[in-house]
């Protein structure tokens, strides 16, 4: 070996040092670690929860992913003003399905979608993704819980301090809708609306009960639209009769209208031989409170399909109370959003998972995303 070496070097000695037959080991570059953060939120935003489990946040400008919050399949999501942070309440277990149960309400930064806190709450609170199981005052300071144990009640959270104020029973009634800085609405089991003041301290009582619907034979929709700050609600029942609401302490009803006489046709009835335009879907309302514009999704079909998507989206004037357009929709639609800015995106998400982004006036499919996902929850920007 050392001969054939030497005979080697003398060969390309004069183009090639011998040395260089054993190269020196490549420098590598310095690995540098670099975290992506959320570019800032903008009103086209929307936030969206799937049975999986996270709350996806997608740009209607782009039709594209910008990030995912943390959250289990069924829990309850609500932005700070600007989208400076992200509130999900949810119960989870310590082993995923078994163990010990945690009810937590957990605060996420907006900007890095890292975990601030979890503030432990009081009670039992399993309720899925739905809007009145969990929303904040309109100035962002407070959040309000539904609670399920030891009865019905509201979890009040200073959400400044991170701390649970109190809990307010409200006995034969359910949900939470509120408005305002403080106030708070919730719906009882004999078609009633109550008005419930809460003090600083975070406990409180039912003032007021105001009935207005038939609980028996046409209830109202849990995701009926309520616009917090200005205090407008819109019940809309399983026929579609719109109930306006001005919510205060005390609330106050308004005149009463048909989602189908707005079309030109007879109102709803419970009859199972009539067949005629309703409402349904997961989310079927949304509602634009500067526009006066009311989003609904509606499909043909006999009473009690209020679980049904629409194959439609009517688009009603809430102050003449009259139909300003109705949109064929390219599968049926299980939610559907609004972004609250002056020039207003709508969202509606099938339930196959496609999202369609559309021209609020015109009805046109401006974007599209597909493998969304079966939607649980739907949110837009409201500050």
């Amino acid at each position: 070996m050392k001969r054939i070496r030497r005979v080697l070097c003398g060969l390309f000695g004069a183009l090639l040092p011998c040395t260089a037959l054993a190269a020196p080991p490549p420098i590598l570059e310095t690995e540098e670690s670099n975290t992506a953060v959320m570019p800032k939120p903008n009103p086209h935003w929307l936030y969206v929860g799937t049975r999986t489990g996270g709350v996806t946040i997608i740009d209607g400008d782009t039709a594209k992913i910008v990030g995912t919050v943390n959250a289990s399949p069924a829990a309850g999501f609500a932005l700070a003003p600007q989208g400076k942070e992200y509130y999900v309440s949810e119960t989870i277990w310590t082993r995923m399905n078994r163990g010990t149960r945690q009810d937590l309400l957990s605060v996420y930064d907006g900007h890095t979608l890292n975990l601030i806190q979890d503030i432990e709450l009081p009670g039992r609170l399993i309720a899925s993704g739905r809007t009145p199981y969990f929303s904040t005052s309109a100035d962002g300071l407070r959040g309000y819980v539904y609670n399920m144990q030891p009865a019905s009640s509201i979890i009040t959270i200073d959400l400044a301090k991170r701390n649970v104020l109190g809990i307010t029973e409200i006995p034969a009634c359910g949900l939470i809708y509120p408005y305002g800085k403080t106030g708070v609405a919730t719906l009882c089991a004999d078609g009633a609306l109550a008005d419930v003041a809460i003090d600083a301290s975070g406990h409180g009582r039912i003032t007021d009960r105001i009935p207005f619907f038939d609980a028996q034979q046409d209830p109202v929709f849990e995701e009926s639209p309520v616009d917090r700050a200005g205090g407008q609600a819109l019940f809309i029942t399983f026929n579609g009769m719109v109930h306006p609401v001005r919510l205060g302490a005390p609330s106050t009803l308004e005149k009463a209208w048909s989602l189908q006489q707005a079309a030109g046709l007879s109102p709803a009835t419970t009859s199972p031989e009539q067949t005629t335009w309703r409402p349904g879907g997961r989310r079927p309302f949304a509602f634009h409170p500067g526009h006066k514009r009311l989003y609904a999704l509606m499909h043909e079909g006999a009473p009690w399909g209020q679980k049904r998507s629409g194959t439609e989206l009517w688009v009603l004037d809430t102050a003449t109370h009259q139909l300003v357009n109705r949109f064929t929709l390219p599968t049926s639609g299980y939610a559907v959003g609004v972004s609250e800015d002056n020039a207003p995106l709508l969202f509606v998400l099938s339930e196959d998972g496609w999202l369609w982004v559309m021209d609020p006036e015109t009805g046109k499919i401006l974007r599209s995303l597909r493998d969304v996902g079966r939607t649980t929850l739907l949110a837009t920007d409201r500050s």
